[in-house]
């Protein structure tokens, strides 16, 4: 389980308790020096929303953990790459820029398909197919 003051910086807590067992299971990011160790011990292609590509791009700038991206500079940022990578950058400064929803929204539809071996043509092969 994860916690920390902005979505980013929680997603960051719970993918480092399930990934160093000596955190047992709870990291809490609410202190800022905290933060700033993780982010200094955090690739920063572990980051919940960059990409490999955008992970590679970084790189190639000379920025490979997690607190180099959150110190480099934001207009940069937002001219190199995109408006959702310069909030990454900001939510990993404590920025709250992505809300937190209660739940996800409900699915637009559902969505149940079959397909068969071989191409039917009688109606009481489809009936059976439907009912199974």
């Amino acid at each position: 389980m994860g916690f920390g003051p902005t979505k980013t910086l929680a997603k960051l807590a719970n993918h480092a308790a399930k990934k160093w067992t000596q955190t047992r299971g709870v990291v809490d990011l609410s202190d800022r020096s905290r933060q700033r160790r993780l982010l200094h011990l955090t690739d920063v292609s572990d980051i919940w929303g960059i990409g490999r590509r955008i992970s590679l791009r970084l790189n190639q700038l000379g920025i490979t953990t997690a607190l180099q991206l959150a110190d480099s500079n934001v207009s940069m940022i937002r001219k190199s790459f995109d408006v959702i990578t310069e909030r990454t950058v900001r939510e990993l400064n404590g920025e709250s820029c992505l809300a937190l929803e209660d739940a996800p929204p409900p699915k637009q539809q559902i969505v149940n398909s079959r397909s068969f071996g071989q191409r039917v043509t009688q109606l009481e092969e489809m009936q059976q197919a439907v009912v199974l």
